[in-house]
């Protein structure tokens, strides 16, 4: 199980996020990025490209690794957009740059060892390796049901890594994609949104700064206020769902037992992991309805996912 998989729910409930692997933060300082994401609602469809998309990059996330339409960009506008064919799990893309020098193995095997050492101490000292080797830019989470999703950012020159958390391990360096940003300096300006989302910490838990209402076709400021590593996940709930079934599943899942109801349909879609203090313009076009928001990455303290802990709300998507 790799640090940022999951698995569809299963008839028994829960098993999907019980199982899903620990994601690894960032402390440190903070980086000025800035990304857009939409995405479509029918398996295999393509999302709209905008006006502000720039160059276009095409992902596509197989089981055995992603595969990109081209790996040289210019320094500016550059649009990732992501599909995946798989029907049975999330494909978490990343983009993310690594420390001069510094050889891809040895990431993914810090990266493995932070995803699956069984004692905290060493899960952590992973993890500080992890903070001080890579800048994470986020990418999309895409689904087979949720189609398409596009993430752009404006890139300056160097070398990125396109990543699928899923399938990329030390053993499987070559399922990673590297891209290439030629030039000087980046030129045009990514899209501004009209709404927030933005994670922060509320004394030992985190929470979000958020609309209790949320366009489902539309486009969202995400800002990191937290001091690690956190994504924006969207996740449909049932018709039943309520603040105390979730706090209730969420609760069992973090003690590891089965949780009395399980109050979520389908798989997680949204934004992946941000830097500390960075920001990402989040476009999505889903279902309305009522949607659990979240984020699955453990706490860099106490290596709980921060939705366990109750770093969670319902929201309504109209």
């Amino acid at each position: 199980m790799h640090p940022n998989q999951v698995e569809a729910p299963t008839a028994r409930g829960g098993r999907g996020l019980e199982r899903r692997g620990l994601l690894l933060g960032l402390a440190g300082g903070a980086v000025a990025l800035t990304a857009t994401t939409a995405s479509a609602q029918e398996p295999g469809r393509s999302a709209a490209r905008r006006h502000d998309a720039g160059q276009l990059v095409q992902a596509v996330a197989a089981p055995d690794g992603v595969r990109l339409s081209t790996g040289k960009v210019r320094a500016g506008v550059v649009t990732l957009r992501a599909t995946t064919p798989d029907q049975k799990q999330q494909h978490p893309i990343g983009l993310l740059r690594l420390r001069p020098g510094l050889a891809l193995g040895t990431f993914l095997t810090h990266y493995q060892q932070a995803a699956t050492a069984a004692d905290p101490a060493e899960r952590r000292k992973a993890l500080e390796l992890i903070d001080a080797e890579a800048v994470y830019f986020g990418g999309p989470a895409v689904t087979y049901a949720g189609g398409a999703l596009e993430t752009t950012w404006v890139l300056s020159p160097g070398t990125y890594h396109v990543l699928d958390y899923t399938t990329a391990t030390p053993d499987h360096a070559e399922r990673v994609r590297t891209l290439t940003v030629t030039g000087t300096r980046p030129t045009g300006r990514p899209r501004v949104a009209p709404h927030i989302v933005s994670p922060y910490e509320d004394g030992e838990r985190g929470t979000f700064l958020v609309d209790p209402t949320l366009p489902a076709d539309g486009a969202f400021q995400v800002v990191n206020q937290t001091s690690q590593l956190n994504e924006v996940m969207f996740l449909r709930t049932t018709a039943d769902a309520t603040e105390a079934s979730v706090t209730a599943c969420m609760e069992a899942l973090r003690k590891g037992e089965q949780p009395p109801t399980y109050p979520f349909e389908g798989v997680p879609t949204g934004l992946t992991p941000l830097q500390p203090g960075a920001s990402a313009v989040f476009a999505h076009s889903l279902p309305p309805g009522r949607y659990l928001l979240t984020s699955f990455i453990s706490n860099r303290q106490t290596l709980v996912k921060r939705a366990f802990e109750g770093m969670w709300q319902l929201v309504t998507l109209r």
